[in-house]
């Protein structure tokens, strides 16, 4: 019950990254304690919402003002995260006829933590049933659309003034996302529900994982697809979710600007880009994005490094900085058939690349003070 110990598991809970500890492994027998942890993931999922509101209507809604963010706004949102959440509880019981792993499974999903008591990334073999793996794969997607409906709700401009041209710029990797699932679909020996689940779990950075995958065999036929899996974990998501990653939105951006470079090129005597720079909207998200991947690969490098030093192997190095920076955590390792050591200066390590990986306090701080001065 060392110091460094406790951080990393509260860091790793309240970043909704959820590494499975060893420690967690003795205290998992007390349901006041998986109790406890689901409630600090539940938190971290509220609050990394929340600071993406904050930076956003105070951002980027400069100009229009659509949305207002105030008092009233937040105690809006706080009654309407946990009318959510009491929903997905309601939902998930009637369903499980089970209370208390309807709590952890609804509190695990919201927060895109993961963390589902002591089964750790894994489902019990009870709550894998193909029919709870449709539902859960329905409360994920909902995940996704925690933020833009609640925004709807207060404003019906919004959805049409960022959400739709968001949708339409992101058109191309959407499809991608697609093709992927059915390679994803087409090359693994799981069952359509399965497949579903495991997918959505994946690209909301949950890791939540079915129990069939328990099995070392079915485990290593998975082993190849760690592309796939990289894929998803880093560009899952849009802005605003509880999930981690680069997200979807923000790396739609890099292909309007490849499309304006190479227009320029072309017809260099005629001026384009003007949606691009109007009000530097785009143009701030694009900075914010650079930013988060440059900074992101040397913490990425510099994790890899130190990992190494301490007898890690590089490919699992590698793998785990991933999973703490884009806060996909242990279902990431387990997918790889990686165990983290304990090592209190790895810890140290990780409780800095899973605060950056989710509250990007590093690109908006960059951001926001370059706004600050020129106003």
């Amino acid at each position: 019950f060392s110091i460094s110990n406790i951080f990393f598991i509260s860091t790793s809970l309240i970043t909704t990254t959820g590494f499975h500890h060893k420690l967690l492994d003795i205290l998992n027998n007390s349901d006041a304690f998986n109790i406890w942890c689901s409630i600090i993931q539940l938190i971290g999922g509220f609050f990394s919402v929340l600071s993406y509101i904050l930076f956003f209507l105070v951002f980027f809604n400069k100009h229009n003002k659509i949305v207002i963010f105030n008092k009233t706004l937040v105690l809006k949102f706080i009654a309407y995260y946990f009318f959510i959440f009491f929903l997905f509880i309601i939902l998930l019981s009637i369903s499980l006829k089970d209370i208390f792993n309807a709590f952890m499974i609804a509190t695990a999903i919201i927060s895109t933590g993961g963390h589902v008591g002591s089964f750790g990334p894994l489902l019990g073999f009870y709550y894998s049933s193909n029919i709870y793996l449709i539902i859960y794969s329905f409360l994920l997607l909902v995940t996704i659309f925690l933020l833009p409906f609640f925004l709807f709700i207060q404003n019906r401009r919004v959805l049409e003034s960022f959400y739709i041209k968001s949708v339409k710029r992101s058109f191309l990797i959407l499809i991608a996302f697609l093709i992927i699932f059915f390679i994803f679909f087409r090359i693994n020996f799981l069952s359509f529900s399965e497949n579903l689940f495991i997918y959505l779990s994946y690209i909301t950075t949950t890791g939540i994982l079915p129990n069939k995958l328990n099995n070392i065999l079915i485990l290593q036929k998975i082993y190849p697809l760690f592309f796939i899996f990289l894929f998803l974990i880093m560009v899952g998501s849009f802005s605003g979710s509880s999930g981690g990653g680069l997200k979807i939105d923000r790396i739609s951006i890099i292909f309007i600007k490849v499309k304006d470079e190479l227009k320029k090129l072309i017809l260099n005597h005629k001026v384009y880009g003007i949606e691009l720079i109007k009000k530097g909207f785009y143009q701030k998200e694009l900075n914010s994005l650079y930013s988060l991947i440059s900074l992101g690969s040397l913490f990425i490098i510099g994790t890899v490094l130190s990992m190494t030093l301490t007898g890690y192997p590089v490919f699992d190095s590698f793998v785990v900085s991933l999973a703490a920076l884009t806060n996909s955590g242990e279902g990431f390792l387990f997918i790889n058939g990686i165990e983290l050591k304990k090592n209190s200066f790895i810890y140290l390590i990780l409780n800095f690349l899973m605060i950056f990986g989710r509250f990007e306090v590093i690109g908006y701080l960059l951001i926001f003070q370059k706004f600050s001065i020129r106003n």
